[in-house]
């Protein structure tokens, strides 16, 4: 059994499917016993799930006190206010798209929550994510700034090769449209980790979205779907409940045990596990027991799934940053290795680890050096982080 806060559990009954019959239920059972109205508050905000927090608090009759209500209904227009200028870039960005021949499949974001909830007004999203085929990074690049966006890359570099060499070592990269107050992230891969999901991509069976904003647009069909959010959420340790959700809601009409099978045979290695029994032990998720005791019985999927209980309630700082003790960090790192078993997908994690720049200057080097800045720069960082988290204390 998880042991969550009891404004972690009203936040969890909240987040059920709409189509749960026993939402209802759950949220007036998790409200029943005293709780800290603000705190519930600031965890919707920290799960990003403000609009499904005010929805279900009000279809349940459940009443915040005024202080804390009026700060849910703020963050939840905030938040549903971004949903929608977000959707509308969608649509804007994959006509523009479409118009220059670019095949694109839009994941997360809008479309999703269309997709899974059947409305954009109560999941959170800030950006729009869109994949691409590499060949077309630089077209997709060139329409994006016709509509007005910027390439942002660790604040701001525009030294032409740090940017090529940047686009070279990501599968995503960030772009910025100042006056809409939008972003879109441009992803040629899907996993950072080339042994993940290697299947899954433009080749994959699709779908299409229609948007309340008026367009339509292409996304993954529910097995590849499944196999993305479940490996994604997993390796953030599922760090927003907002992720789970999702899940949650994709699979609450579909055959689980089938997906599962299917999802794992995409490449998505243990993380469907995880992602069902946390969705089954926090969301009620019903699932097959024979599945359940399965998953139950594997080693690793119980401690990615201990990993990920630790990301869910930690604490966040006043910058969105998670507060995470320096042995949960550690934990995280190791787990990338775990999500999916073999060689392969381990090597792949080691081989990011070294390859991968993740501070501006690592840009100034040649690739191959990456490595050499990296081991030697570490030992200093590690030792100076935790002196770093006592003085931001």
């Amino acid at each position: 059994m998880i042991e969550l806060s009891l404004e972690l559990r009203l936040i969890a009954a909240c987040v059920r499917p709409l189509a749960d019959e026993r939402r209802l239920d759950a949220i007036r059972d998790a409200a029943s016993v005293r709780f800290d109205a603000e705190q519930v508050v600031t965890l919707a905000h920290r799960h990003r799930v403000e609009g499904f927090v005010k929805q279900g608090l009000a279809a349940a009759g459940v009443e915040l006190p005024a202080s804390a209500a009026r700060r849910l209904a703020t963050s939840a227009a905030a938040a549903r206010l971004k949903t929608l200028r977000s959707a509308g870039e969608e649509v804007r960005v994959g006509q523009a798209f479409a118009a220059a021949g670019i095949d694109a499949i839009f994941i997360k974001g809008a479309t999703l929550g269309m997709r899974v909830h059947g409305t954009t007004a109560l999941k959170t999203s800030w950006d729009v994510d869109v994949l691409v085929s590499r060949d077309q990074q630089e077209a997709a690049g060139a329409v994006l700034r016709d509509l007005g966006y910027r390439l942002w890359i660790l604040g701001g570099i525009e030294d032409p090769v740090k940017v090529r060499r940047f686009l070279a070592a990501h599968k995503e990269a960030e772009w910025r449209h100042e006056g809409r107050e939008t972003v879109a992230e441009l992803h040629t891969e899907l996993a950072d980790n080339t042994a993940a999901i290697p299947t899954i991509g433009l080749g994959s069976p699709r779908e299409t979205v229609d948007l309340t904003s008026g367009g339509s647009l292409a996304t993954l069909a529910t097995a590849p779907l499944f196999a993305y959010l479940c490996y994604h959420g997993s390796s953030h340790l599922w760090a927003r409940l907002k992720w789970l959700a999702d899940v949650a809601a994709l699979l609450r009409d579909e055959n689980i045990a089938r997906l599962h099978d299917e999802a794992v045979a995409l490449g998505a290695g243990r993380t469907p596990g995880v992602a069902i029994l946390l969705a089954h032990e926090l969301l009620g998720l019903d699932a097959p027991a024979p599945l359940l005791y399965s998953l139950r019985g594997d080693r690793v999927i119980r401690r990615l799934r201990r990993y990920s209980i630790a990301a869910i309630i930690a604490e966040q700082d006043e910058r969105g940053r998670l507060a995470r003790p320096f042995r949960e960090l550690l934990a995280y790192a190791r787990a990338q290795a775990w999500l999916v078993p073999g060689t392969a997908h381990r090597r792949s994690s080691i081989q990011r680890f070294l390859m991968r720049p993740y501070l501006p200057h690592h840009l100034a080097v040649p690739r191959w050096a990456v490595p050499g800045v990296i081991l030697g720069g570490l030992p200093i960082r590690l030792l100076m982080r935790p002196l770093r988290l006592h003085r931001e204390s």
